[in-house]
């Protein structure tokens, strides 16, 4: 008879067991990464991306050109998916597909790297937190920059974290960490805190093979773009020093006006949809180890102090400007894998009987984080309540007032109308539930370890954090972000829509573009186009000084109406026209439609339309 020793898995097979759970986590996660790039129709930043990528890689332009085209972000956020389109062909598809590879790439990095450092289980846990997110999926299957930049901090920290990393390693992660920054401008804190921990862990001359890969990077995109690439960093940095290079004085006409509501929903939206990275963030600094190996601190303070400042410099890029408020939860796409890194590599020395200081503080912050995730989530609640409950609750009969009515007592008690308090109890009702949820997180936690156990806050903390992993993929957490799905495959629309506009425009022709996501340019490589046109509204300023404008990449009215005189064609889809009564009111006088294309998602208003002078 077998001893219960020999009837134990050995480690062998439980490390297999361990690799094979994560293939199959890593194989869910192909699975909807490959759905969401095929059923999402495509935004107005990933057909820039992809279209003047394709134009920078095809040598019909040159980032920083003047009067060229709008190089709003580093010259390879567009010459990566450039040269991927001159190597396998423009199109959406190319796009999609080389989208749907950075997202394994990433999820294959983020593997290796929590492996080696947390272990083989943990690792395999950090995949399936990442195929249980929905949100970041879908923000991840486009082919916008936000795949990209995950890829590449993802094998950075492969190449860089841990004390078994050589010299050449160290150099891949510097050149890795170097073409992040040429991709996205605020990725440059990566460089000088990536150095640091190099130089704090390895000594100088570690440092020294990480600092080439970076300069080396760095260096020779700037050298190729000098001096013009200085304009992206006035825009940033507004030092006397680079004023040759501001902008040329304007006034924007996309001037948004976000009341603080919106900011505060939108800072706790990137919580919901990335609640694994972001919330095991703040439990594993609630729950911070107090012995660790001495290589294991280091990199778990490295990736603290970088997630901390990718989050407050994204967040004020966002949140403290009115040019786009709700970009804040996409821009969490960037870094939330150092937050998944950090979680993953602190779980195996997690202290469950922290200080009773850091216990309360947790606790406020959890329930605050529930609070504000739940007032973030306030139309997703309405719509699986059903407005008819929150009528129902101001309805309610309060006991020992002769069957008045909630809202009445409310009602006389504060002065207030029936249609504010229906709106105060539609915003705030989630918000207390939520927080009841977290107390009753808590309580079950004490309840089950026990009163006197002094882990069993400590344990509380973990099962929030693992009930709302799970809870991940459903409306009330990364669930709800589904903004651009549709039922079907829509890359096949998007070609068959871009070659019937191709068939019908000539070489040659000069197009104006009024458009939504440029992609649908990509099929017309013969087309003449004015490149300052792409951004739409975005690049559109008041400003007389149109020779300016024009140099930077930006355009006016006086501009707009110049191109639409000289133009053969315009190209415009059906949801820009009829938000412009002016550009309806030219086409009616020098135009006829020639072309209308069947709708290319589900999207309102996605038909193209094609004009052609009369």
């Amino acid at each position: 008879m077998l001893s219960a020793a020999n009837k134990m898995p050995t480690s062998k097979t439980m490390n297999w067991l361990a690799d094979l759970s994560a293939l199959a986590a890593l194989l869910a996660y192909a699975a909807l990464l490959w759905q969401s790039a095929h059923n999402q129709s495509s935004v107005l930043d990933e057909g820039l991306y992809l279209y003047k990528g394709w134009l920078f890689a095809s040598g019909k332009y040159t980032p920083f050109q003047d009067y060229g085209l709008w190089t709003n972000q580093m010259p390879l956020a567009f010459l990566i998916p450039g040269w991927i389109e001159l190597l396998f062909g423009p199109g959406l598809r190319t796009g999609r597909i080389f989208a749907f590879t950075l997202g394994i790439l990433t999820a294959l990095g983020l593997w290796a790297t929590s492996r080696r450092l947390a272990g083989r289980w943990i690792a395999a846990g950090l995949v399936l937190a990442l195929a249980l997110n929905p949100a970041a999926i879908r923000m991840v299957s486009m082919a916008a920059s936000q795949g990209l930049i995950a890829c590449l901090l993802a094998w950075t920290m492969f190449f860089s974290l841990g004390n078994d990393r050589r010299p050449w390693q160290l150099f891949i992660g510097g050149l890795l960490a170097g073409t992040a920054v040429m991709v996205r401008i605020n990725m440059l804190p990566l460089l000088p805190f990536l150095l640091l921990y190099i130089w704090w862990a390895r000594g100088w001359k570690s440092a020294a093979w990480l600092l080439a890969g970076e300069i080396l990077v760095f260096g020779a995109i700037h050298w190729a773009y000098w001096p013009n690439i200085l304009r992206l960093w006035a825009r940033w940095l507004p030092l006397p020093f680079l004023q040759p290079w501001f902008p040329p004085p304007n006034t924007p006409t996309w001037v948004p006006s976000n009341p603080i509501g919106f900011r505060v929903a939108s800072f706790f939206l990137a919580f919901r949809y990335h609640f694994a990275a972001m919330a095991g963030a703040l439990v594993t600094w609630v729950l911070w180890p107090r012995e660790i190996k001495d290589e294991r601190r280091k990199v778990l303070v490295f990736l603290s102090i970088l997630l901390i400042t990718f989050t407050a410099l994204h967040a004020w890029a966002a949140l403290g400007n009115e040019y786009c408020v709700f970009c804040f939860p996409t821009y969490t796409t960037f870094y939330s894998g150092i937050g998944l890194l950090l979680l993953a590599i602190a779980i195996p020395a997690w202290r469950l009987d922290v200080p009773r200081w850091r216990k309360g503080l947790g606790s406020l912050l959890v329930l605050a984080l529930l609070g504000g995730m739940a007032y973030s989530a306030e139309w997703t609640v309405e719509s699986l309540v059903g407005s008819l409950f929150y009528k129902r609750l101001l309805a309610a009969e309060i006991p020992g007032l002769n069957g008045a009515q909630a809202w009445q007592v409310l009602a006389n008690k504060f002065q207030l109308e029936y249609k504010t308090l229906f709106a105060g109890i539609h915003a705030w009702f989630p918000v207390f539930a939520a927080v009841w949820i977290g107390l009753v997180i808590f309580a079950g936690a004490v309840m089950l370890w026990g009163r006197k156990n002094s882990a069993a806050l400590g344990a509380g903390f973990v099962l929030f954090l693992v009930i709302g992993i799970l809870f991940s993929p459903s409306p009330l957490l990364g669930g709800e972000y589904q903004a651009y799905d549709c039922p079907t495959d829509l890359i096949p629309a998007y070609e068959q829509t871009g070659q019937q506009v191709g068939a019908f425009i000539p070489a040659g022709a000069q197009v104006y573009w009024a458009g939504y996501s440029p992609v649908t340019l990509l099929y017309l490589p013969q087309a003449q186009i004015y490149p300052a046109q792409l951004h739409g509204v975005y690049s559109f300023r008041i400003s007389d000084d149109s020779d300016a404008l024009l140099r930077y990449g930006w355009m006016n009215q006086a501009l707009a109406d110049q191109w639409l005189a000289e133009a053969d064609f315009v190209i415009v889809n059906d949801r820009n026209l009829t938000r412009s009564d002016w550009l309806q009111a030219r086409l009616d006088a020098g135009f006829a439609l020639a072309l209308e294309t069947a709708p290319i998602s589900c999207q309102p208003g996605s038909e193209i339309l094609v004009y052609q002078r009369k």
